[in-house]
């Protein structure tokens, strides 16, 4: 927020408010382990844990003095506290004077464009002296507390916006298998076997128990977390050392079905087929490797029937629930109805999806889309310039 943009007078902060630096009593993190409590410890950008004594009991706005997002215009670089805490040398401490409202201070500070006061090129860093040098709005107190008022009015509406918007991305993800199962449903059904998953299955295998690692010796190993939304994702690998016969065991070949045996109730029963990884691959003990008779049935068209609602509804009926976890073994797995086409028509219902995909993907992007970015800053933009 730049000066030109206020019709209110613009002061330093440093005649408006307390700077409490001083009181900061820095402890390394090795000292406050044995310091167990339950007072907040503060850092530059918010709660770093607790502790068992505290330094100040009152309200007050922190300022990150290094290790803040001074280069994030979307997040602040202040917060405001209360109660009793302990605040480490990462973050200047605030005490507003008679005339500044804690939360107009806030607000003021929070996503102000400092780069011109930020020194250092490694460890970016607010100095004191610098710090007092920010400009802030100060109408009355009263304009303060009017404005204030509607400005967090604004910010409750923005959250309601987020929270919306994370509920619609984390639905999108269900858009493919929803289209697949509206396919099968719509299909002729006398040309439909009502058919099992174990009918098309000519080998079910559970993964390698071998303790992984991120070094990169063995074999590459696909985990838990490899599989996302019905496909593979290898950006986080990781690799296991294992004999030649283990591989072969282990080992996926093109058109083998992976799926999460062990997991939470979203994920568990979730599964991708192998297509074209090169070089020798294997898997983890969490799940499980089938393969099917590809003159049944095609690995693209079972896997999509596992991904869809004619999948996860078994899912959720069948697994068991532990602490933590919910799980589903292999001979679970094959009983899973599989409406069964011939292989033609299996084709043909994967070549409508992969022809849907695009516009499927499209949708999920603008679910994605961030629209809503700018929005805190532009309220308080138009807050202090008099405008809200």
């Amino acid at each position: 927020m730049s000066d030109d943009i206020t019709k209110f007078k613009l002061r330093p902060l440093g005649e408006c408010v307390e700077i409490l630096d001083s009181m900061r009593k820095p402890i390394n993190s090795d000292a406050r382990r044995n310091r167990q409590g339950n007072i907040p410890y503060y850092g530059a950008n918010g709660q770093a844990g607790t502790i068992d004594e505290w330094i100040f009991e009152e309200e007050l706005v922190l300022v990150a003095e290094d290790g803040g997002f001074f280069d994030d215009p979307f997040r602040p670089i202040s917060y405001r506290i209360s109660g009793k805490s302990w605040v480490n040398n990462h973050a200047h401490v605030l005490r507003p004077l008679e005339f500044v409202d804690i939360d107009w201070l806030n607000y003021a500070i929070g996503y102000q464009d400092i780069h011109h006061l930020i020194k250092g090129a490694t460890l970016k860093k607010l100095n004191q002296g610098d710090l007092k040098r920010i400009l802030i709005p100060c109408p009355t107190l009263t304009e303060q507390y009017r404005i204030v008022a509607r400005i967090k009015e604004c910010m409750e509406r923005v959250e309601e916006i987020e929270a919306l918007r994370k509920a619609v991305i984390k639905d999108s993800q269900y858009l493919p298998s929803a289209v697949f199962a509206d396919y099968v449903e719509s299909l002729d059904h006398s040309k439909v076997s009502e058919s099992v998953l174990g009918d098309v299955v000519i080998d079910c295998k559970y993964g390698s128990s071998q303790k992984a690692n991120s070094a990169g010796n063995g074999y590459p190993m696909l985990r838990m977390g490899n599989i996302q939304n019905g496909r593979l994702d290898t950006a986080d690998l990781k690799y296991v050392n294992l004999s030649k016969n283990e591989q072969q065991k282990y080992a996926l070949l093109d058109g083998d079905i992976l799926i999460n045996r062990t997991n939470s109730m979203e994920l568990v029963g979730k599964s991708a087929v192998i297509e074209g990884l090169s070089g020798d691959w294997v898997y983890a003990s969490y799940l499980i490797r089938l393969r099917v008779d590809k003159t049944k049935a095609l690995p693209t068209y079972v896997n999509a029937m596992i991904n869809s609602r004619i999948g996860r509804y078994y899912v959720y009926r069948t697994a068991r629930r532990a602490i933590g976890m919910v799980n589903i073994n292999a001979q679970e797995i094959q009983r899973m109805p599989l409406p069964l086409l011939p292989i033609d028509e299996q084709q043909s219902l994967v070549d409508k999806m992969n022809e849907t995909e695009p516009i499927i993907n499209e949708l999920s992007g603008q679910f994605r889309a961030d629209g809503i970015t700018h929005l805190r800053e532009s309220i308080l933009r138009k807050a202090f310039a008099g405008e809200l």
